[in-house]
């Protein structure tokens, strides 16, 4: 019995010492692992465009991925308006028609997916009807996941009659914006 237990506390010992000696590798990977984070939240965020589209960066999905950067070289307009979440303010982003215009898009309705799992699909002629943007900054500041980005569907509502903004309008400033679908 006494030999038992001298080895039931041998076996813990080197089940310790295991332990020790893994756990400063195990401590670097998770700092070296932490110290990344900030280079991958500098790649930026992505914009996908899918469905009828003429032009694509990925053929074998059929789609068309914005990098940040890409998205940011589009020419951009700027709209200063409150709405239901937010006092006065600009919004500044890309023509949502010359968005899909840059993506050989062809179709009729537009669906817009955010981060939320909430989607709307918007005419497409309301893009040419009003100069609708893709807003990716608010107030000169980059949206982000918890304030509404990263990117927002902002009309010009200054611009706009009541008759144009009341009843279920507002359904179509969908904010968290990650993927759109030309239908």
């Amino acid at each position: 019995m006494n030999m038992n237990s001298n080895t039931t506390t041998s076996q813990r010992a080197r089940a310790k010492s295991a332990i020790s000696r893994l756990f400063p590798p195990i401590l670097f990977l998770a700092a070296s692992l932490l110290s990344l984070a900030p280079m991958a939240r500098a790649a930026g965020v992505t914009l996908t465009i899918s469905g009828n589209i003429g032009k694509f960066t990925n053929q074998p999905a059929r789609n068309y991925v914005f990098s940040e950067a890409e998205f940011n070289a589009l020419p951009m307009r700027e709209i200063s308006t409150a709405t239901d979440w937010t006092p006065k303010g600009t919004f500044r982003g890309p023509l949502v028609r010359e968005l899909l215009a840059k993506v050989g898009a062809q179709g009729r309705q537009i669906k817009f997916y955010g981060e939320d799992n909430y989607n709307v699909t918007i005419p497409a002629s309301d893009f040419s009807k009003y100069d609708v943007i893709l807003a990716r900054t608010w107030n000169n500041k980059p949206l982000q996941l918890n304030d509404f980005g990263p990117f927002w569907v902002m009309y010009p509502i200054q611009d706009m009659s009541t008759s144009e903004t009341s009843g279920i309008f507002i359904a179509k400033l969908a904010w968290q914006v990650t993927r759109i679908e030309v239908k």
